[in-house]
């Protein structure tokens, strides 16, 4: 990308962050959705207008998951609250591995059914499928669970299993696609072997960069506006080292190196000053993802592959519904967690799918058939838990009575 492009892009997503602001108050809709809706528009007029992004289908993914997913990953984790998280590890790991992992077998029962087309869409693609369509996006959920005062127990669980089930994702992604372009033989044991390996790795990687971290701002002295910046260089350098030397997971080595300097924080006078300048930065590298989302969505889509979509709509729903029961009940019995059973459906309706969903659809390789099917997929399941779900969760929220 020149210079000038990477200005008029700039411009272009601060504009269409404006009139998405402007748009919300008026349709009460939630932000994210306003800012993919006004991309779309975007979308239609830059050729008219002649502007040239320098966005390209080879250099979207990269730019969503080595730039954007690091700073979202960071701003979760340093909110999570370590003193529950750590009692509830075990209820959310299960979730997060065990759950996904069923999530996407049942999906892609359903959707290899549903669509009946085998040669077209063999269960390979449902698998894949269903895999983009297993891993959640908490942030639309976190801010409804704040304003209804709902319990921080509620938050960390879906937080957690969000942040732990998106590094799930990501590996089994990688796998699965191998196995579609025939780069790798299905062998279970080999890909068993290989998740335990990128998420341990993940751990790994953060632990050290975070005891780096702690060097580091120990030389720096205590102050908010440096430890800002060590901690972007922290989630950053996590990020690109775990993914792209070592190719273990970015995701977990953010978020257990996240966890580990969290305590710092607490001998920063103006610590807030930290959160709230992460909640900013979270807050607009949210409104660039979805910007994204809407330059790349085609109303083809919902033309040509609407009855695909509803299959998947339906298929995410069941499987989240079955996943997420059966996780609740593994940490109430097996773990021993006090976790209400009324928090089972607010995790259900509240799994709404978004970053790397896209991320993941947006890296599928253009040489294998049904690329197109599963986008289209990934992208309906998106639109409706952003639409029908983020919508009403509230409600939900109030007709449980779930306060703290």
């Amino acid at each position: 990308m020149t210079s000038i492009q990477v200005i008029s892009t700039l411009l272009l997503i601060l504009s269409n962050g404006i009139l998405a602001f402007i748009s919300t108050r008026i349709t009460k809709l939630p932000l994210t959705l306003n800012v993919l809706l006004w991309g779309m528009i975007s979308s239609a007029l830059v050729p008219i207008l002649g502007i040239d992004t320098g966005i390209r289908f080879d250099n979207f993914q990269s730019l969503i998951l080595f730039v954007l997913i690091p700073i979202l990953v960071f701003e979760a984790s340093l909110n999570i609250h370590t003193d529950l998280f750590k009692p509830l590890l075990g209820t959310i790991l299960f979730s997060a591995t065990a759950g996904v992992i069923i999530a996407t077998g049942i999906s892609a029962t359903i959707l290899f059914f549903g669509i009946n087309h085998p040669t077209g869409f063999p269960w390979i693609a449902a698998l894949i499928t269903g895999l983009v369509i297993s891993a959640t996006d908490p942030v639309a959920v976190i801010s409804q669970l704040k304003s209804a005062n709902a319990p921080d127990k509620l938050a960390t669980l879906i937080e957690g299993e969000s942040l732990f089930n998106d590094a799930t994702a990501i590996v089994l992604f990688g796998i699965l696609v191998s196995m579609a372009t025939g780069d790798s033989a299905s062998d279970i044991g080999a890909g068993s072997l290989l998740l335990i390996k990128v998420l341990l790795g993940g751990v790994i990687v953060g632990a050290a960069f975070a005891l780096l971290t702690k060097v580091i701002l120990r030389c720096v002295g205590r102050n908010s506006d440096y430890y800002f910046v060590v901690s972007v260089a922290l989630a950053y350098g996590s990020f690109y080292f775990a993914e792209h030397t070592l190719h273990v997971s970015g995701v977990v080595a953010v978020l257990s190196a996240t966890l580990m300097v969290k305590k710092d924080l607490l001998v920063l006078k103006d610590k807030s000053k930290v959160y709230s300048s992460w909640e900013t930065f979270a807050f607009i590298a949210n409104i660039v993802v979805f910007f994204l989302m809407g330059l790349v969505v085609t109303f083809d889509m919902f033309t040509l592959q609407w009855i695909a979509i509803l299959f998947g709509i339906l298929a995410a729903f069941i499987s989240r519904l079955i996943a997420t029961y059966f996780s609740v009940f593994i940490g109430k019995v097996v773990f021993k967690h006090d976790i209400d059973w009324n928090y089972a459906p607010v995790m259900v309706w509240g799994g709404l799918r978004g970053v790397v969903t896209i991320a993941l659809v947006l890296a599928l390789p253009l040489d294998i058939p049904y690329w197109w099917t599963i986008q289209s997929i990934g992208f309906g399941v998106v639109l409706f838990t952003l639409i029908v779900q983020a919508t009403t969760n509230p409600m939900l929220l109030k007709k449980l009575k779930i306060t703290q």
